[in-house]
């Protein structure tokens, strides 16, 4: 099977690890992936390569969307002569979409006769408005209009997000949910992570770490964090907060003057960005998330197959991903996220490695990297067969 891949950007994040692992993932089955970035960002693109995907990049800026520029996607796509092509957020999907509309023309003005599907993903829970943004609005908008006729299916990665985008207008009868897969081989609990992370940061070992990864942004409610963070360390002041993510850094002006204010100067590490969260994950005594937004967070997947229970906001289905392995608090609520982190860091040791080692069991049996791919390639198949295709 061939799968044409059309996503927004290579940048670092959650749907773009999700595509990088089931290229990953598929090529042991033998199957053929052909990646296009619409813009330039590129982090991910040599990592995608080393994984055996082709990848190639469109160099669509913002702004009016170049008609040349859907031609040669367009074209791409005739030459690729893709069984599935799989669009990743709302600006490939809508221009995605065109792109296949030009290439199944191309096919029949040239008279060849391919058959492929196309499908749409969906890789966040709120429906943007025009004050999140009004490119992304509009894209959501068109999205709603043409979900009845242009794709074959629309894949999201939570039940939150199915629910959210059927209430806004996109036709109920092409969604399905396939949550997010986690690389629970790359992923694995380490018993040297957390000494070697106490020794990096000039810890004792009686410190309680406390991890949270996201980049900097509003939808990660770092100040929640912060705030939950001051009042639990009045109250246990062994614990110790590791932020990791893109600008969460010393440079970082907004997050200094908010842990200065709270007091928290000596207590937060801020790591910024890091290529080693494999390494860095087992270290955590817990992992934390504050967002006011998610889908389906890959990184309490990737802690949770670390063996690191979490404590995380009811946001998308995060609650549902973790389940009874960990502590689930309502979101823009920083003293019930205090009380829980509490309770967890109150925890005797045993009992955490108790609910780590559910998580990870949680993990490999419902939402391993393994069980989503073959959840796609079910999907991709029954939709081939629909027109004919046999793979």
């Amino acid at each position: 099977m061939k799968i044409f891949h059309i996503i927004s950007g290579l940048g670092v994040g959650g749907a773009e690890t999700l595509l990088l692992n089931l290229v990953s993932e598929s090529r042991i089955a033998g199957e053929t992936h052909v990646v296009i970035s619409l813009s330039a960002i590129d982090k991910m693109a040599d990592r995608l390569r080393a994984a055996g995907a082709e990848v190639r990049f469109l160099g669509m800026r913002s702004g009016v969307p170049n008609p040349l520029l859907l031609i040669r996607l367009a074209r791409w796509i005739v030459e690729a002569r893709p069984d599935v092509v799989q669009t990743w957020m709302y600006h490939a999907d809508i221009f995605g979409g065109v792109a296949v509309l030009l290439a199944r023309l191309m096919f029949r003005l040239s008279r060849q006769r391919h058959r492929f599907v196309l499908v749409w993903g969906i890789h966040r829970t709120e429906v943007p408005t025009r004050k999140v943004g009004r490119v992304l609005n509009t894209l959501a908008r068109m999205g709603a209009a043409t979900s009845n006729r242009l794709p074959d299916s629309v894949i999201c990665c939570a039940n939150a997000s199915f629910r959210t985008h059927v209430e806004y207008g996109y036709e109920r009868t092409k969604m399905r949910v396939i949550h997010n897969g986690f690389d629970v081989r790359k992923f694995v609990p380490d018993a040297t992570a957390r000494t070697a992370l106490l020794n990096e940061l000039g810890l004792p070992p009686a410190s309680i770490l406390i991890g949270i990864v996201g980049r900097s942004n509003p939808a990660k409610d770092y100040d929640n964090f912060l705030r939950a963070a001051a009042m639990l360390h009045q109250r246990v002041p062994e614990c110790h907060f590791v932020m990791v993510g893109k600008d969460v850094d010393a440079s970082n002006k907004v997050l200094a003057r908010t842990m200065n204010e709270l007091g928290l100067g000596g207590v937060c590490h801020l790591l910024g960005a890091r290529n080693d969260l494999h390494r860095i994950m087992p270290a955590f005594d817990m992992l934390c998330l504050s967002s006011r937004t998610e889908g389906l967070p890959t990184v309490v997947g990737e802690a949770m197959a670390c063996s690191v229970p979490c404590v995380v906001t009811d946001v998308g289905d995060t609650g549902q991903l973790v389940g009874d392995t960990g502590l689930v608090v309502p979101p823009r609520d920083p003293v019930s996220l205090s009380d829980a982190l509490e309770q967890m860091a109150t925890l005797s040791l045993e009992q955490r490695k108790t609910l780590g080692r559910l998580a990870r069991e949680r993990i490999v049996e419902s939402f391993s990297i393994t069980v989503c791919w073959q959840q796609y390639r079910d999907m991709y198949t029954t939709l081939l067969r629909a027109k004919g295709v046999t793979r």
